[in-house]
């Protein structure tokens, strides 16, 4: 049993009513401040952080494929993200959302800067206090555009830069305090991981990018700039060999893979297993922020370069030793028969009970470079970690672990999400249930769930709304019916309140404030419904809640 305490907010307000300062909010990404959230009925201020969204969304065939930074607060202090530069568009001979990312593509949005802007509130309104020009590039990609996500950093502020070094910029003033150079302006080298802050350290996750030969690190820059690197090939000493091979998917295969149902069989009826690959080095999970929790353990994730099958969470040392990593191969046994019907659709009737279709093995849940799932470090140890699975219709494992590296629970459903813990000690997600129907439209139920400290649900919360809204030039708003089954929840981070309010944001345009027992208390649209990159909240000292939507930060409360 655990119970999350949050600091009671009084006279001496404690650090965490003042601030959200990384993803999650803290080192160990809860999610919560102790701060009560303002009514959800005026927009107090917003600014445009993304001027390319219409081209995104072309590129994205009606999708943002980006993931956005969350907010970052200190008092009245607002950072965040600005674009600017220019949007190379995918060229493409078809509309056909692979081809953006052949390998001519993959450096495409080099030519865009990111910025990271200061705001000050100024009465109702965020008045631009400064901002810094990073020369950060994303890592070559084939999905999502990376985070670009930096975390305050006592009076720093801490920035991803190019060649996987860091800019320290002071938070007041914007001036540049230090760049921490850890691979000596290696070109190949990136910054990977969002940044976190605990202990008076910076962490993230490092790459250096081959076609052939990847590298991971996990990277440790202290206030006095003194660096540390550690090899994933370190922490991950149970992993493959990079030259041993690894088993992929039936999809690997092709055009030459065998037709459904799946698994396949051999001529003498045995199972026909995968593909394999050359496994490649452990590489730290795009996007995945390290957590720290309260004794200093450091949680990462990291994957096979050459397949996410072999995927691993890490636990280390505040030396940087390895303390134990726990394989996502084999923790369950849910797919065919089980999950998936073996009705010769997907899985051929008869197929080994709980077998992943796609492998033909027990299921492998994997770190996904597509995600922006990061460690959740719980308090008694252990930790959440929301896994990419593609069987059951690509919801993914919630998979927790104990402070020994022991498998506890799964919940079915985690992929790209960062759990937030309310409170009493429960958990708080999304839960999208996807479903394709006749027409190839996405018509599942979308939650948002609570769960118990078993990873089982206590309450969730439909997506009911129907109409595609769009706020017009003159404030007024109008909508389509389009959406009989609801909208999907694209929330990957959300935020709770010390009344247990969860506050979320859906593709429908709305943020939502749903209470402790499941029940909406509001909901208010921000500017449009739209099929939406994966955004997080946050929550200032004062209770207004900061969402993203269409490119836009919108800080909604209660007018003064």
């Amino acid at each position: 049993m655990w119970l999350v305490i949050v600091a009671a907010c009084g006279d001496n307000i404690e650090p965490d009513c003042l601030a959200w300062r990384q993803w999650g909010g803290t080192a160990e990404h809860t999610g919560t401040t102790c701060a009560t959230g303002q009514v959800l009925d005026t927009t107090l201020a917003s600014v445009r952080y993304d001027p390319f969204v219409e081209q995104e969304w072309l590129d994205g065939d009606g999708g943002l494929s980006v993931h956005y930074q969350v907010p970052l607060i200190d008092g009245d202090d607002v950072y965040m993200l600005t674009k600017s530069g220019k949007y190379t568009p995918c060229v493409r001979p078809v509309s056909n959302f692979p081809d953006c990312y052949e390998p001519d593509e993959l450096n495409r949005l080099d030519t865009e800067i990111w910025n990271e802007t200061a705001y000050a509130f100024d009465g109702a309104s965020l008045v631009e206090q400064w901002s810094f020009a990073s020369d950060w590039k994303p890592s070559p990609y084939r999905s999502f555009e990376p985070v670009f996500q930096p975390a305050i950093a006592g009076d720093r502020i801490a920035l991803p830069g190019a060649n996987g070094s860091i800019w320290e910029i002071d938070r007041g003033s914007g001036r540049v305090v230090a760049h921490v150079q850890p691979f000596d302006a290696d070109p190949g080298a990136y910054v990977a991981s969002a940044l976190t802050y605990a202990n008076g350290t910076i962490y993230y996750g490092a790459w250096q990018f081959d076609q052939d030969a990847s590298h991971g690190w996990l990277v440790a820059i202290d206030d006095s700039g003194n660096t540390r690197t550690v090899d994933f090939a370190t922490l991950v000493p149970d992993a493959p060999a990079a030259t041993d091979l690894c088993y992929t998917d039936y999809y690997s295969l092709g055009i030459q893979a065998p037709p459904l149902p799946w698994p396949p069989l051999n001529p003498d009826g045995s199972v026909m297993l995968p593909p394999t690959n050359p496994c490649g080095p452990q590489i730290p999970g795009l996007n995945a922020a390290p957590a720290v929790s309260a004794d200093g353990t450091i949680f990462a994730v990291s994957t096979a370069a050459g397949s996410e099958y072999y995927s691993y969470i890490v636990a280390i040392a505040p030396d940087l030793t390895p303390k134990w990593d726990t394989s996502l191969r084999g923790l369950f046994a849910d797919g065919c028969g089980v999950l998936v019907p073996d009705d010769d659709t997907l899985c051929r009737a008869g197929a080994p009970l709980g077998i992943d279709p796609e492998t033909g093995m027990l299921p492998a849940a994997q770190v996904d470079s597509a995600s922006s799932s990061s460690p959740v470090a719980l308090p008694d140890g252990g930790v959440l970690y929301g896994a990419y699975s593609g069987y059951n219709d690509g919801r993914g494992h919630l998979v927790e672990l104990d402070a020994g590296g022991f498998f506890v629970a799964s919940y079915d459903f985690g992929w790209d999400t960062t759990p937030a813990l309310a409170p009493d000690g429960t958990i708080v997600m999304k839960d999208n249930h996807y479903s394709v129907n006749a027409q190839g439209q996405d018509n599942g139920a979308y939650y948002i769930t609570k769960l118990d400290r078993h990873l089982q649900p206590v309450w969730r919360f439909q997506s009911t709304w129907t109409q595609s809204c769009t706020r017009q030039p003159d404030g007024s708003v109008t909508c389509v019916q389009d959406h009989p089954d609801g909208f999907e929840w694209c929330i990957n981070a959300p935020a709770i309140d010390a009344a247990g309010t969860t506050y979320v944001n859906s593709e429908d345009g709305n943020l939502y404030a749903i209470d402790a027992s499941g029940e909406q208390l509001a909901s208010y649209f921000l500017d449009q419904a739209i099929g939406a990159a994966y955004t997080p909240v946050a929550l200032d000292h004062e209770g207004r809640v900061f969402a993203l939507n269409n490119g836009i930060m919108t800080a909604v409360g209660h007018a003064p």
